[in-house]
């Protein structure tokens, strides 16, 4: 039966489904991470380097934001 069939996928288009989906997650993730880098380097400049405030005007702990900074590499702002 035809309609059975159009349920089933290939293992190659399967396959293809799978490799699409994680190249848009990897994709979605790097950009999330970009945008909140950027996100930290302006609140820094905004408040002069400032990390009390920076962190605060964000919503994070000082603790979280001297951690992203070291993951970002932002120690110059």
């Amino acid at each position: 039966n035809i309609h059975q069939y159009s349920k089933f996928r290939s293992q190659k288009e399967q396959d293809d489904f799978e490799y699409q989906d994680t190249e848009e997650y990897v994709e979605e993730t790097l950009s999330i991470e970009e945008a909140e880098k950027e996100l930290i380097r302006k609140a820094l400049i905004r408040h002069r380097g400032r990390r009390k405030a920076a962190a605060a005007e964000l919503g994070f702990s000082e603790r979280t934001l001297y951690r992203k900074i070291e993951k970002y590499k932002l120690e110059d702002y």
